[in-house]
């Protein structure tokens, strides 16, 4: 009997041993910022010993910081805050923040600083609280956007999606514009053609991308220049100009970034010839995932831009919307927190539709700059049957009756965008009118409004079905 004691003694000693030793290990290689590696083990020792509170702090660390969204940490840190692990507060923040609860991410982030010993620990807690009360602010601060339509796509070729009309301008990959695979980054071209914003590797020790201006002498190009003025000390990218050559949008990963790519907006000084610092948009135009490609058409009020938000690996999501001149924000002490973060993170594009007439006027202009002639932003021909066929004449259709079908869409078309032309006009003579003329007025538009939405509901109708009789022929 003593000798099954004995060995039992010694096996508990050898097991709490390999323990202590997996134990140590795994968090060597915590602290060495291994956390894909040290997570399993540590699992595996919070399955041994479930309400041990470092065991459940550092698998919860090691979920968080390698993004594992499948395991619910909230449990395992408050038990590990219960026995007042110290990193267990910024973990919570951590976790706020994910959550975006960014008020309640702050006050962790405080809990965590009136805990933390040593210079570094204070300097992180300070920078982390810091940045929860910067995003706190800009949900307060969000800015009463209506969207309109939003498209998932390839990462690779989301441009196709700024179909701005042929009054804008365009905006090309680099590498496609001129012609040299190598190059990184995104280009506007002016409406003329004369003038060009794009971005290129700097010539610095620490190579990023930064954004050069360059403009026609005659037939031929000037040497480009970088803009002058600022140095977000990051990577700058994707402009776009408006059309008063004055306002430029960006999109850069340096100061003042909340994470990854943010849009950015400066103005060019023509005494001094240099533009002057950018401010960062706003929510919802900016997110903690990458947000990029702003660019607006002032003359149909429609405007688009580019999120990696809730997006998987190589899909990007566009939004369209329509530009709010007047910067309105929502009023957060009315709507309640949750529902101005809702707007912040555009959760529903449904929600923002709270005109019907501004919704209206933006679908009509957006339908007219999407379906136009079936042209591109060069005046060529454009059409997308899917994913593999774009045709650049009318005579590709392989279908008869779809090419048919497209041809009635061109007439119908014409009279949609001649239709609309006059009820702006209308609508225009409205505004500034007398009573009495107003009334008058309104027996003329509302009739054309009805008309122009119908023409606008079977121009959809008309294009989808060329697609689906292009695709029944192309792969019968």
């Amino acid at each position: 009997m003593r000798y099954f004691y004995y060995t039992f003694l010694l096996l508990m000693i050898s097991v709490a041993g390999l323990r202590a030793q997996n134990k140590n290990t795994a968090r060597n290689l915590f602290n060495e910022g291994r956390f894909a590696e040290a997570k399993p083990m540590f699992e595996k020792l919070l399955k041994g010993s479930p309400k041990n509170a470092e065991y459940n702090f550092w698998y919860a660390a090691c979920c968080i910081e390698t993004g594992e969204d499948s395991v619910d940490v909230y449990p395992m840190l408050e038990i590990a805050v219960s026995r007042k692990i110290t990193n267990a507060y910024r973990y919570m923040g951590e976790y706020c923040l994910k959550e975006c609860d960014y008020p309640n991410a702050a006050k962790w982030f405080d809990d965590f600083i009136d805990r933390a010993k040593g210079d570094d620990m204070l300097e992180l807690g300070y920078d982390r609280l810091d940045y929860a009360n910067r995003l706190s602010r800009m949900v307060r601060n969000t800015e009463d956007v209506c969207f309109i339509d939003s498209f998932v796509v390839d990462k690779s070729d989301f441009l196709e999606v700024y179909r701005m009309g042929n009054d804008v301008g365009q905006v090309a990959f680099c590498s496609d514009y001129f012609d040299d695979p190598s190059l990184p980054g995104v280009l506007y071209e002016s409406e003329r053609g004369m003038d060009i914003y794009f971005s290129d590797e700097n010539e610095d020790s620490i190579p990023r991308l930064k954004l050069y201006y360059n403009t026609k002498v005659g037939d031929d190009w000037a040497s480009p220049k970088p803009l002058a003025g600022f140095d977000t000390g990051g990577n700058d990218d994707f402009p776009f100009m408006l059309a008063d050559g004055i306002t430029l949008y960006f999109a850069s990963d340096g100061d003042g970034s909340i994470g990854g790519y943010d849009l950015f907006v400066t103005s060019f000084d023509e005494e001094s010839g240099e533009f002057y610092r950018p401010d960062q948009l706003g929510m919802p135009f900016n997110s903690t995932a990458n947000d990029y490609m702003l660019a607006i058409n002032e003359v149909a009020n429609i405007g688009w831009f580019a999120s990696d938000r809730n997006q998987p690996e190589g899909k990007v999501c566009v939004y369209v919307f329509v530009p709010n001149a007047k910067k309105q924000k929502y009023d957060i002490e009315a709507l309640g927190y949750e529902t101005v973060l809702s707007y912040a993170r555009i959760s529903s594009i449904a929600d923002t539709q709270t005109d019907e007439d501004v919704v209206r006027r933006a679908r009509q202009q957006f339908a007219m700059l999407l379906y136009a002639n079936g042209e591109d932003s060069k005046g060529d021909f454009h059409f997308v049957v899917d994913d593999l066929h774009e045709y650049k004449a009318v005579s590709d259709f392989k279908s008869e009756a779809a090419r048919k079908l497209y041809k009635e869409w061109q007439a119908c078309e014409e009279n949609y965008r001649s239709d609309v032309a006059a009820l702006d006009e209308l609508r225009n003579e409205y505004a500034s009118a007398t009573k009495q003329r107003k009334n008058v007025l309104k027996n003329s538009i509302l009739p054309l409004e009805k008309k122009v939405e119908t023409e606008e509901a079977a121009l959809v109708r008309m294009i989808n079905e060329v697609r689906r009789l292009e695709q029944a022929e192309l792969y019968k």
